[in-house]
């Protein structure tokens, strides 16, 4: 009995791997009045592809990098094959924008930092900052996470 329990067990455990996988967690954040929808990079391991080797990204999409405590983390273009605009966030304000970062271009792999310490940060497609006259302290809304 307890054999078969484990077996159940490790088989939920890798289906819901499986899952989550496959079925990235999604959610949303309001910027500005404008919904922003954001596939949520939770795992370091999701952290570490991010958007790479995708060959776009939807106008009203975006990838969305949560922690647990506050850094200047470092972002690398290494894998990327289209421009973003990184969004510097600290408990829910816009704490730094980089506009425009370019993909890989030869050897030379962009790295991007915020000006301070932040906890999460929304990439999103080159212009859409200025499009949506997205500012240092602008407000962000996180909608069901």
């Amino acid at each position: 009995m307890k054999r078969i329990s484990i077996i159940v067990f490790a088989i939920f455990i890798i289906g819901l791997l499986w899952y989550y996988r496959t079925h990235p967690l999604v959610s949303k954040v309001r910027i500005r009045g404008t919904i922003i929808k954001v596939e949520v990079a939770a795992t370091e391991a999701q952290k570490q592809k991010g958007l790479g080797n995708r060959t776009h990204l939807p106008q009203d999409s975006g990838m969305l990098f949560p922690y647990d405590h506050k850094e200047q983390y470092n972002f690398w273009m290494k894998a990327m094959q289209f421009p973003l605009d990184f969004i510097w966030i600290d408990d829910k304000t816009v704490a730094d924008i980089t506009r425009n970062v370019p993909p890989k271009q030869g050897n030379t792999i962009p790295i991007v930092t915020p000006a301070v310490p932040v906890d999460t940060v929304l990439e999103v497609n080159a212009g859409v900052v200025d499009q949506l006259g997205i500012q240092i302290g602008d407000t962000v809304e996180f909608l069901d996470r």
